[in-house]
């Protein structure tokens, strides 16, 4: 990222709401030049930890199994970091403005380095999974934090290499957690795919502590720095959290057969994330155009989803975020399964996927550095997208790996990447500054919980096919083993494992074929996004009257 000079500091101030007209009473100085560049790079940072963190379990999952000797409930160590690194993007987001920016980002470190610790030192398979649900808490501050911060300290005509930093830093971060996964595992234990994130935490802290910019003692809010707390919508967050991950818990353990579908335990998990969604919708309706408690702000303001073009862009992420984690998550257990690759090398085999991320985040960004093309750029990704999971949907479910899937991870990727950038530099210019937080924290979430749910659909299609081409050939109890975790199909003869084999290739195409239906509706909201004149990269936005004391530096 380029440094700023002294006239862009103004324009970094000119647009940003919560410090426009009070900045002097937050900060003693903007941000520029060499701390600029320390924080958005300990931002940075901090992301490709937690997106690391999100794939790098998968290929050790066979190991800590293994280590544990329950290769079934093993599962959740991958779901529970999920879960939590879902619910949690917009409360941080919507937190930090009732608390600050630095005091939320370094909650996220504190929850994401002392849970990280928690997990490789764990005990029984219970610890693990509870330190991973709390260690995703972490990392979705992370995640999400980054992306408000980032837009608030970058002038707008460096937004276009800041969304490519952002899409670049998830397509490594996506690229690096399967390979250190199975090299760590491969060379040492298990335990350093979650130890290595304690000294990196210090590092991260201790970086912001330096170059953060200190407040005025004399401000209202340094002398009183939880004066605004009240303010954070804590019955929206609740309401959203327990909504959304009741939902991908109840789709996740009836797909994978822990619960029967009639049973109690998932009617009340899908009764009561039915109630607290239309609670949610119904509360955050009242805060947004009825009258609120005082001060009181949304934790998602329905006027940005009822806009264009952020509304559809949100909708947009969240279908396009099925093929992204099934692809992510899924693939490298395919080429272990059906190709057997070793855990290595299903990372190796899932790089043109990765690379083509990381090519597509620094080109989404970098299109739009002179003229907003968000727009076009996303139409075009999710065409990408449509044509990509079409293809992955014709791999044959032969034992020998078809060369052309790495021609096809490549379109899909380069569609993932483009759509992560340009959303998320359309989010930083149709918005206003106060809903910025807001906006980027809609958009971490629909996109992680567009991909939970994409997971659990998976689960559901796989052991579907278990249980009808499998039945004549596998014992009930194995086929329960089975479609509770495909780690157990190591206890199986050669006969029965190459008949597993084939149905998960198969399963992996059906897959494919419903993101490749999810996918024709993401090009169909992206198309949404298109505005005749949309907001200029060269002009900052106009001065918006925003309370100070919801948002400190």
């Amino acid at each position: 990222m380029t440094m700023t000079s002294p006239s862009e500091g103004n324009d970094v101030q000119s647009r940003q709401g919560p410090n426009q007209e009070n900045s002097s009473s937050v900060a003693s100085e903007p941000l520029r030049g060499w701390r600029l560049v320390v924080i958005l790079c300990s931002f940075a940072f901090g992301l490709l930890l937690a997106v690391i963190e999100t794939s790098i379990t998968a290929t050790a999952l066979v190991s800590i199994g293994n280590y544990f000797g329950d290769p079934i409930k093993v599962t959740w160590v991958v779901l529970a970091y999920l879960l939590s690194y879902m619910g949690f993007a917009m409360i941080f987001t919507r937190m930090s403005d009732g608390i600050g920016r630095l005091e939320a980002t370094i909650i996220a470190w504190i929850f994401f380095g002392a849970f990280s610790l928690g997990s490789g030192l764990a005990k029984t398979l219970n610890q693990l999974i509870g330190f991973r649900l709390l260690q995703g808490i972490g990392g979705s501050g992370l995640y999400s934090m980054v992306m408000v911060v980032g837009t608030e300290i970058t002038p707008i005509k460096h937004y276009g290499s800041f969304s490519a930093m952002i899409g670049m830093t998830v397509a490594v971060g996506s690229i690096l957690g399967p390979i250190l996964g199975g090299v760590i595992t491969t060379e040492s234990t298990w335990r350093w795919i979650y130890l290595f994130n304690a000294p990196c935490t210090a590092f991260g802290i201790f970086s912001l502590l330096v170059c953060w910019p200190r407040p005025k003692s004399n401000s209202e809010i340094a002398k009183n720095p939880l004066r605004s707390f009240h303010k954070v919508d804590y019955l929206g967050a609740i309401l959203l959290l327990a909504a959304s991950t009741l939902l991908v818990f109840a789709l996740q353990e009836a797909g994978a057969a822990a619960y029967a579908w009639n049973s109690a335990a998932i009617i009340s998990a899908l009764a009561i994330s039915a109630v607290c969604w239309c609670a949610f919708f119904g509360w955050i309706s009242w805060l947004s155009f009825g009258e609120g408690p005082r001060g009181m702000r949304a934790i998602f303001p329905l006027t940005i989803a009822l806009t264009r073009p952020t509304g559809p862009a949100i909708v947009a992420i969240f279908l396009t975020g099925f093929p992204y984690l099934i692809s992510i998550i899924n693939l490298p257990q395919r080429f272990q399964i059906v190709n057997g690759a070793t855990p290595l090398m299903a990372g190796v085999h899932l790089l043109p996927l990765l690379c083509s991320m990381a090519l597509g985040g620094g080109v989404g960004g970098a299109v739009s550095t002179r003229k907003n093309l968000t727009s076009h750029t996303l139409i075009f990704a999710t065409c990408l997208i449509l044509l990509g999971c079409g293809l992955m949907s014709t791999v044959s479910d032969t034992l020998t790996l078809n060369k052309a899937i790495y021609g096809y991870q490549f379109i899909l990727g380069l569609g993932t990447g483009l759509t992560f950038s340009s959303v998320t530099m359309m989010a930083n210019l149709a918005n206003k500054p106060e809903n910025i937080a807001a906006a980027q924290g809609a958009i971490s979430q629909a996109r992680i919980f567009g991909g939970s749910i994409g997971l659990s659909i998976a689960t559901i299609v796989l052991n579907h096919k278990i249980n009808t081409e499998l039945a004549g050939i596998l014992t009930p109890f194995q086929l329960h083993n089975l479609e509770q975790s495909l780690t157990t199909i190591a206890e199986l003869s050669p006969s029965d494992r190459a008949a597993v084999t084939r149905v998960y290739a198969a399963s992996f195409g059906t897959q494919m074929r419903i993101c490749t239906y999810l996918s024709a509706a993401g090009v169909i909201a992206a198309t949404g996004t298109y505005l005749s004149e949309p907001p200029k990269i060269s002009a900052p936005m106009e001065p918006v009257h925003v309370d100070t004391e919801m948002v400190r530096y």
